[in-house]
């Protein structure tokens, strides 16, 4: 009895979590379905009609409302499929949208949240102690990525750590600057910029989460910086006072 509670709520729990994927089978297999009877029935009532006096004699009836109340029955089976398809396509839209909308909520918490902390962060430890934490940090990432270690650096150059996407770059203090400015620019003139549209500038590759959060006319971009050194090359780390967010190009 046990073990059958137990398949039975791993049954339930599995089309649960993949009800949309189900739902959308369910919608395709009705649709070829709803075809496949349709047309059977529509090849019956032709070869029914075909064998009638009426249509053997080339005569067309008085009343075509006749062959409806004669023949509608045959159509039945395609159209209850029809309809359970369309209850299937429908079920399964409404429940991607609520999950889509739960996902949005609980990311946009988390940056709520994540916001919260590094304030609360810097009101605690003060300025100074929190760009110092972070400056260690970047000097331990660097110190465990072999990626790092690669880098020849010459004249003005140094090694940049972008904390949002993980990854090390080499570029110039005034390059970087140069790209927060043409970012602030466009969202002046724009409205909006995407974090993949700094990232260009900076000669990084574009991310999926790049494309999802940006910056708006509500907040430009703000950069800070945390400098540390390691195995004697300078490496700046990269976070936002502004956090880019999700849904930056709408219109307000």
């Amino acid at each position: 009895m046990a073990a059958l509670k137990t398949i039975f709520k791993m049954t339930e729990k599995f089309v649960t979590d993949n009800s949309p994927g189900i739902l959308t089978g369910l919608a395709v297999a009705g649709t070829v379905t709803t075809a496949v009877l349709t047309g059977r029935a529509g090849y019956r009532v032709g070869v029914q009609i075909m064998t009638t006096e009426e249509l053997s004699s080339r005569e067309l009836p008085a009343n075509r409302m006749e062959y409806v109340k004669e023949y509608w029955k045959e159509f039945v089976p395609a159209a209850i499929t029809g309809a359970t398809t369309l209850t299937c396509i429908i079920a399964a839209n409404r429940i991607g949208t609520r999950r889509t909308a739960a996902i949005a909520a609980a990311f946009k918490l988390s940056e709520e949240l994540a916001a919260e902390y590094k304030e609360r962060v810097v009101q605690t430890l003060g300025a100074k102690k929190e760009e110092t934490m972070r400056a260690e940090m970047v000097k331990d990432h660097a110190a465990q990525n072999d990626e790092f270690k690669v880098f020849v650096i010459t004249g003005s150059e140094v090694v940049f750590y972008d904390n949002m996407s993980g990854r090390f770059f080499k570029s110039e203090m005034v390059k970087v600057q140069q790209a927060i400015n043409e970012i602030n620019f466009q969202i002046n003139n724009f409205y909006h910029a995407s974090l993949n549209d700094f990232y260009e500038k900076l000669g990084l590759g574009r991310t999926e989460y790049g494309e999802e959060v940006g910056w708006n006319s509500d907040a430009l971009l703000e950069v800070k910086f945390a400098a540390s050194i390691q195995d004697d090359k300078p490496v700046i780390g990269m976070s936002f006072y502004t956090t880019p967010v999700r849904g930056y190009d709408r219109c307000h």
